[in-house]
């Protein structure tokens, strides 16, 4: 057939279809408009769109829609509805209008073309109804808001869930399926309650128990202690919560201290904890030694402050959103309300207006989202081992005291080869030589050691052709006294600089005069200071100091570098020169510089001098004194006692300065002597970079020592003087100066604490005061790891906000100031506004905990007898209002939530009742007749076997395969190769051991898909999953069979059956026992052997991984 015949004959069978539609929709249309069903067609409608307003709750203008009578008869406006003309009907006029303050309903969408159709053809039909229609069941009547029932089980023999069931069986005239056979009931409850097969041996050993005993509860009992259980148990909680490891929303950023929240529900499930103090625990566990369980409150996603916007309006917006998250997430977890649906409005559906959902949320207006420590018996016992240590901490620094040098008394000069104060450039430069990255020697991060000094350079040199005997550059220290000179330069191993420069020394400064300049030192750039030979790294590195020697200075006296013969490149750098102690018991082979200046505490030691006046002038701040340095105390200390601080004003010292940035608030003058450290209580000065704050003393005192920080809680980085001098005086007229920065290493210098005392100490002292430095640093490691709280994303408490009923859930339109409040239809426990917000959760915690609450008992029993059963007695678990399922077995339900409360809320114990039942030890067999009455199986005549859950399948896998780690808690494991973010989530394509835990312990990205098991209706986090669908589709058929995981287990496996039976014809037998629990049929022997000698044993296992009788609970 050429194309264009083909096409013709597709064209007119298209038309045929297509006519033949026309004429289906045609009939249905016109059959529509004669038999148009107002229970069916019209009723729905008003009930979504008008009985809020207008039904058994709430009646608007004294008008109900709910019955065709209450339409005609109307309310103060009169009839809704009183002609077959539709145009002339009140209801008609309201619902079809353009008029936005006259359209019904006046919130939401309005009525669509295809509803007004209805409501139009209902009118014109003379608006028929059902004579016997009975009007809107009063929503506070509900069966879930009243009081749980004391409700006895029906009369008769065996177990009281089986009565109830049986009843209603009986009633439907069904018959209930006979008892499955005990390897299927070992089965069942392992996978049901531990997500796992039983092991071969657990097999054997758990049915012959049985089979001799015909008792089921030791089993039960064994799988309950296990720890397993809590693993997967916890996994439905986690869905319910929606619980993730990231934040959500377009950014997904990682939230990497969720897990606590994740342990703590597996911990609270494995120790049976009553659930009544499991609710009060994540509502209030800040107030009852649970920390981590509040990551309950802010398990949802949020928006990070980076995400919102700058303006108050869209913080507003973003605050209602994080609210309403807690609000959602309370009501329906532990009520099986959807409380969230009154944000705008009052609820549709159930007795719950909008004053009642702000005034639910006030009870959340003080928590935030955030990392906190969890501060439980552990943190506390680490804090006592911390403080032990610390007092051992305390000693060696008395020690250390004791070791250390005695303070500088001479003057100190760093001079760098950029410092245009104190340098001459005199020949054009090339550049500069910049210091690779890092801590090696001559690197830009070298901290130096106790023989060497750290890179002092700022991380380059300067460098300019070299000539023989031309002066390129000049330090200036315009400073008079004699010196020790060291000097520095960049060194390289190219070949290109001098072998020979020359420092040279000119006495007054006057390079025109020749007389008075003698050499100090040379230099062989190619290598670092002290290297005469070897190999250099071709690489510009700081040299290291060089000891020029003690020399005469003058305020005009320059140092000079000085080309010489060799080479064609020279090089500057950092100079250091330090007053001659003649006092001094050896020649110092390094400068003695103290450590850098530091943003918390910095401490000066000096001769004991006396003084009345005390002052501290700052020269330069960080950031290029971008702001005005701040100090937060200065401490002067008596020479008479280490401890004594005779700056305080409590003791009568004085405070002045050049001037302040502020007389109120945290930043003012009388807090640098408040004798309170941190941010909060400290002073500022008026002028960026500089200013001075001095201290006058009681009386002339002999001090000499003097403490200072920025800011000693050691929260903020900034203001912090790096260039400044300490002064004292006697009369406040002539000043002495006994601290400077210059004594100390510039600030940013690497550098490590401990090197930089023993390189400052004699050589006498070094070799003790290294080893009590070391012993030091190991204890105050240990101290830092020990108070080192682990963090919890959970709640972040304060005080609670003024909450508002918003006019439509506008942030930007508040109404009344409310208090909080729970929802009126569930009783009238209130708390004034000034309530603060523990007692406010507390309050709502005990609230909901209570035993006489209609709706707690009964949400978390469905909850279990959903977990077990898979489909609840109350089918839409997480919604118990009027919108919700109605209970199949209503007294059933009561006796439940009775049986929960009685137990004292043990969870172990609901589990013990459902699972001894005959209702759940029955076989899962298919009986047609009873099939084609109770299709669904919701009334139980067999037991409704289901596919196991995503995690469950590929636990079992790897316990199959013999590589299950189950190693628990701790951070999750990792599926993609990022944890979170904008780069995409590429999947991991090998694994572990961490990545062979139990699935449970996996880092959950929200909204993103599992690879391979994903597809298995595996929540992404992104809403509350109270209950998982189970689709079927080819995506998972395609996943197990031919992803490189389960080809991976697969091999495994075989490899294990290898193992165990060297006979190989044996291999198919012991694999259906290892997989299966039991041996192959004949003909499943005779087709699996065929398999194995087709191909290998892997692919075997890769079929029964695959089979329904591994995939389900049987």
């Amino acid at each position: 057939m050429c194309a264009a015949a083909s096409l013709t004959v597709h064209h007119r069978s298209v038309c045929r279809f297509a006519a033949l539609i026309l004429v289906i929709f045609a009939g249905h249309w016109s059959n529509a408009q004669q038999t148009m069903d107002y229970e069916h067609d019209l009723k729905p409608i008003l009930a979504r769109k008008c009985y809020s307003c207008h039904g058994a709750l709430k009646q608007e203008a004294s008008l109900r829609l709910d019955t065709a009578q209450r339409i005609q008869s109307g309310g103060d406006s009169g009839p809704a509805i009183e002609s077959n003309e539709v145009d002339d009907n009140l209801l008609w006029q309201r619902v079809q209008t353009e008029d936005e303050d006259s359209r019904m309903p006046p919130e939401g969408e309005p009525l669509s073309d295809a509803e007004l159709a209805i409501l139009r053809q209902w009118i014109e039909q003379g608006a028929p109804a059902p004579d016997n229609e009975a009007p809107q069941a009063d929503p506070r009547q509900h069966w879930a808001f009243q009081p749980v029932s004391e409700v006895q089980p029906p009369s008769g023999q065996g177990h009281p869930i089986d009565r109830f069931i049986r009843k209603k069986l009986k009633q439907a005239q069904l018959q209930p399926a006979n008892r499955a056979d005990t390897r299927t009931l070992v089965r069942r409850l392992f996978f049901d309650l531990h997500g796992l097969p039983p092991t071969a041996p657990e097999l054997r050993h758990w049915t012959s128990v049985i089979e001799q005993s015909s008792a089921i509860d030791s089993l039960i009992d064994h799988l309950l202690a296990s720890p397993r259980y809590g693993e997967r148990f916890a996994q439905s909680w986690l869905d319910l919560v929606r619980y993730a490891d990231t934040h959500g929303f377009e950014v997904n950023t990682p939230r990497p201290h969720a897990w606590p929240y994740r342990d703590y529900v597996i911990r609270s499930f494995n120790d049976d904890t009553p659930y009544d103090q499991f609710i009060r625990q994540q509502l209030a566990g800040d107030q009852l030694n649970q920390d981590a369980a509040t990551g309950f409150l802010v398990a949802a996603a949020v928006l990070l402050p980076g995400q919102i916007g700058k303006d108050d309006a869209s913080k507003r917006l973003a605050r209602q959103d994080s609210l309403d998250e807690m609000v959602v997430g309370t009501s329906a977890t532990f009520l099986g309300l959807t409380v969230g649906c009154a944000r705008c409005h009052d609820h549709k559906f159930d007795p719950i207006s909008q004053r009642d959902y702000y005034a639910m949320q006030a009870f959340f207006a003080g928590v935030d989202y955030g990392d906190r420590a969890i501060k439980d018996a552990d943190f506390q016992a680490k804090r006592a081992q911390a403080d032990e240590l610390g007092q051992r901490i305390n000693d060696l620094e008395a020690q250390l005291l004791a070791l250390k040098p005695k303070p500088l008394t001479g003057r100190s000069l760093v001079i760098d080869d950029e410092d245009l104060d104190r340098v001459t450039i005199l020949k054009e430069k090339n550049g500069h030589g910049i210091n690779p990255a890092g801590t090696k020697r001559g690197y830009k991060a070298d901290p130096g050691n106790s023989d060497r000094m750290p890179n002092l350079s700022n991380g380059r040199y300067t460098w300019w052709d070299n000539h023989p005997g031309e002066d390129v550059f000049t330090w200036n220290p315009k400073t008079a006294g004699r010196f020790r000179i060291w000097i520095s330069w960049g060194a390289h191993g190219s070949g290109v600089h001098t072998r020979d420069a020359h420092y040279v020394l000119d006495r007054d400064g006057d390079l025109a005069t020749k007389d008075d300049q003698h050499k100090i030192a040379q230099a062989d750039q190619f290598y670092y200071a002290g290297q005469q030979d070897g190999d250099s790294e071709k690489t510009p590195r700081w040299s290291g100091l060089q000891d020029a020697g003690v020399h005469e200075l003058t305020e005009k006296s320059k140092l000079i570098l000085r080309g010489g013969e060799t080479g064609s490149g020279i090089t500057a750098d950092v100079m250091v020169l330090q007053e001659e102690d003649p006092t001094a018991p050896s020649t110092p082979s390094l400068p003695r510089l103290m450590v850098p200046v530091q943003f918390d505490v910095n401490r000066e030691t000096f001769a004991a001098i006396d003084a009345k006046f005390v002052r501290f002038t700052s020269q330069q701040t960080t950031n290029h004194d971008r702001y005005e340095p701040c100090i937060d105390e200065l401490e002067v200390f008596s020479s008479d006692s280490e401890t004594k601080n005779v700056a305080l004003a409590s003791g009568g010292a004085i405070a002045t300065s050049s001037g302040n940035y502020s007389n109120t608030g945290r930043h003012q003058l009388k807090h640098i002597n408040d004798g309170r450290y941190g941010n909060d209580h400290s002073w500022i000065s008026h002028q960026k970079g500089q200013g001075w704050v001095q201290i006058e003393l009681p009386e002339i005192t002999s001090i000499n020592q003097i403490v200072w920080g920025r800011d000693r809680n050691g929260k903020y980085q900034d203001r912090l003087p790096v260039r400044y001098t300490i002064e004292v005086s006697r009369d406040g007229k002539q000043w002495h100066p006994v601290a400077s920065s210059q004594q100390r290493l510039a600030f940013g210098t690497p550098h490590q604490r401990s090197t930089t005392l023993a390189r400052n100490a004699s050589p006498t002292r070094r070799a003790s005061l290294l080893e009590t430095i070391k012993t030091m640093d190991q204890l105050q490691g240990q101290v830092a790891t020990l108070r080192k709280p682990k963090l919890v994303y959970a709640g972040k408490f304060r005080q609670p906000d003024e909450t508002h009923l918003l006019n439509r859930g506008d942030p930007e339109q508040p109404l009344d100031l409310l208090s909080p409040v729970v929802p009126s239809i569930l009783g009238d426990t209130a708390f004034a506004s000034e309530t603060t917000d523990a007692q406010r959760r507390l309050g709502l915690a005990d609230w909901i905990a209570s035993p006489d609450h209609p709706l707690t008992a009964r949400v978390m029993a469905n909850r279990i007898w959903q977990f077990h059963f898979g489909r609840g007695l109350v089918e839409t678990p997480s919604d118990f209002g009027m919108n919700g399922a109605q209970p199949t077995h209503p007294e059933l339900l009561d006796w439940l939530a009775n049986q929960l409360i009685t137990s004292g809320w043990s969870i172990k114990a609901m589990h013990r009742l459902l699972l001894t039942s005959q209702t759940y030890q029955q076989s899962s067999h298919i009986d047609p007749d009873n099939q084609a009455i109770d299709a669904d199986c919701k009334l139980l005549w067999r037991f409704p076997s289901r596919r196991l859950e995503a995690e469950a399948i590929r636990d079992s896998m790897l316990a199959t395969s013999g590589e299950l780690n189950l190693q628990m808690g701790g951070p999750g494991f990792d599926f993609f190769k990022s944890r979170g973010g904008l780069s995409g989530f590429p999947p991991v394509e090998s694994f572990g051991a961490n990545e062979l835990r139990r699935m449970i312990y996996a880092h959950k990205i929200r909204m993103e898909s599992v690879p391979i098991f994903g597809a298995f209706d595996c929540p992404d986090a992104g809403q509350p999953m109270p209950k998982r669908s189970s689709s079927t589709t080819a995506i998972q058929a395609l996943n197990l069979f031919n992803s490189s995981f389960v080809f991976e287990r697969a091999r495994a496996v075989a490899q294990r059956v290898k193992a165990k039976q060297a006979d190989p014809s044996q291999h198919v037998i012991e694999t259906f026992r290892l997989m299966l629990g039991r041996d192959p049929s004949k003909m499943e022997r005779g087709a699996a052997q065929r398999l194995v000698d087709q191909s290998n044993l892997s692919n075997l296992a890769r079929v029964l991984l695959n089979s329904n009788e591994f995939l389900f609970l049987p």
